[in-house]
């Protein structure tokens, strides 16, 4: 497997453990974000940059400027939809969506098991 297949495996299981972290201590009634968390989206947003740049290596049509993995790191929010749109158009979108998920999975996880919770006591 390549550079950019570990690096999005990695940001797979990275996100998947922080979400199950989460929603352990939500199902327990801990409210308040553990410091896990916060490591986890730092790696996060570091495992999203390194496979920006390993992903455009593949596409020649993006310039870079000699500072581009500074520019990167300092900008990768703002810059993530538009190098997904300009290097894939249409498919970028999904992609870009599936990041949003990945990023917002312990949330989403922890809305599901409030969800059951209060359904149950009905």
């Amino acid at each position: 497997m390549n550079t950019k297949t570990w690096l999005a495996v990695s940001l797979i299981c990275v996100a998947a453990m922080s979400a199950l972290v989460d929603s352990l201590f939500f199902w327990r009634g801990m409210y308040a974000r553990p410091l896990t968390s916060t490591i986890s989206d730092t790696l996060f947003a570091l495992l999203l940059i390194m496979w920006i740049v390993a992903d455009q290596r593949d596409h020649p049509q993006v310039e870079r400027p000699f500072d581009y993995g500074f520019l990167l790191a300092v900008f990768w929010l703002p810059y993530l939809p538009y190098y997904l749109w300009r290097t894939r158009r249409f498919a970028g979108l999904w992609m870009l969506a599936g990041f949003l998920v990945l990023f917002s999975l312990g949330f989403l996880i922890q809305l599901a098991i409030w969800a059951v919770l209060v359904m149950s006591q009905r």
